[in-house]
């Protein structure tokens, strides 16, 4: 397995960071970290969001549909699943 680290910054309404680990040859997320001056209540959702993002596919429709579906019964505040999906597919470009 290739696995290849990459970071990125994405600026929507607050400022994302993401560091991320994926498998080169099939292009899926082996970890991921999601920082930045943004918050989500309740807090538990972001960490749910990483864990629940692993083995995700890095396309965008993949990413849009698990961001989406994680976020159900939270509050994100300064990003919504368009600018997490476009900061997530940054890395690709890092």
């Amino acid at each position: 397995m290739s696995k290849r680290k990459a970071h990125n910054i994405h600026k929507s309404k607050k400022l994302i960071k993401i560091s991320l680990e994926y498998d080169e040859r099939i292009k899926t997320i082996s970890s991921i970290a999601i920082t930045g001056d943004f918050f989500v209540y309740p807090e538990e959702k972001l960490e749910e969001l990483e864990l629940n993002l692993i083995g995700t596919e890095l396309q965008r429709e993949a990413l849009m549909n698990k961001i989406e579906k994680c976020l159900v019964g939270s509050e994100p505040f300064g990003f919504d699943s368009q600018s997490l999906t476009d900061a997530i597919l940054g890395c690709l470009d890092a």
